[in-house]
């Protein structure tokens, strides 16, 4: 199961369905820069290291004979990172993860100005 379909039955949509980025900011209030910030380093990451690209049928892509056909697209790749990122962010401690961390720091700080703004 991907973070894109954890994501979805979390916030009770269907299991496939597609959100722009401004939809995501809505639902989670995480705001557009950072989803923004993270969708780009998705794009890099996808050049930068091919072989952890995953195959359209979502295994590891070892063998990077494997033609561009039948890997997962930049797109797709920076899309899967943003929903990885959110679910991490909202469900799961994102300490434990390499990627992003400095914008989650930046997101926990955000909030917690939110509370204080609002106390």
């Amino acid at each position: 199961m991907t973070y894109k379909h954890r994501f979805n039955i979390a916030f009770g949509f269907e299991k496939d369905e597609d959100h722009s980025i401004k939809d995501l900011k809505e639902i989670t209030g995480i705001p557009i820069r950072i989803l923004r910030e993270v969708y780009n380093r998705g794009e890099g990451a996808y050049f930068h290291n091919l072989g952890s690209v995953r195959l359209k049928d979502f295994s590891k892509n070892p063998d990077l004979r494997k033609g561009a056909n039948k890997r997962l697209s930049m797109a797709q790749w920076a899309a899967a990172r943003v929903y990885a990122f959110m679910y991490k962010s909202l469900f799961q401690n994102m300490r434990y993860k390499k990627q992003d961390t400095d914008l989650y720091d930046v997101l926990l700080n955000s909030r917690k100005n939110e509370i204080y703004e609002f106390l």
